[in-house]
């Protein structure tokens, strides 16, 4: 049986192991550089100490956390600022009943529609949210960093290799929760 609810500070953990493990598919060179416990420490307080600025939500399946949401209150916007299903258990709701349960909570804070960026790469993500009623709202952007100073760029030599770019291109979806 599936269950969304609140998380809570014990989920950090649960949350934190969900995420770097999809992200070393989606986001290899990022999750080389994640520090579990640092993320499992910022988890806990952004679960902990959400007050009016959002909410982190987690879906169980017999008491196993199989994923995750977290949206921030921008106004009448609730930006979802992260959304992750383990992989052995998509296509079977689990991202439906997470963003169901998120649009409640954003239309219970004043939100009138809810945003998120996704790679441009994802697309079974992209069909998914169209499945789901949300749309390309045409924004686009890029997101980039330069991960020289914390990624280790020497060779087997010894040389110094050129700094590691981080670049993805991203594009909003949006929908509205008006009804």
């Amino acid at each position: 049986m599936d269950t969304v609810r609140l998380a809570n500070a014990t989920d950090a953990q649960g949350i934190t192991q969900l995420q770097i493990s999809n992200w070393q598919t989606t986001h290899s060179v990022l999750a080389q550089l994640l520090d579990p416990e640092d993320v499992e420490s910022e988890w806990a307080q952004a679960i902990t100490f959400h007050g009016d600025l959002g909410r982190v939500l987690v879906c169980e399946r017999n008491g196993t956390l199989v994923g995750v949401i977290a949206i921030e209150f921008q106004g009448e916007l609730g930006l979802i600022s992260l959304l992750e299903v383990a992989p052995a258990v998509r296509r079977q709701l689990i991202g439906a009943r997470l963003l169901n349960a998120v649009a409640d909570i954003a239309v219970q804070a004043g939100c009138q529609h809810m945003s998120l960026w996704l790679n441009d790469d994802h697309s079974g993500a992209k069909s998914f949210l169209e499945s789901m009623g949300w749309g390309r709202s045409g924004a686009t952007r890029t997101v980039s960093a330069d991960l020289g100073d914390l990624v280790d760029s020497t060779d087997d030599k010894g040389a110094q290799n050129s700094p590691h770019e981080f670049t993805e291109q991203q594009c909003e979806f949006t929908t509205s929760l008006s009804t």
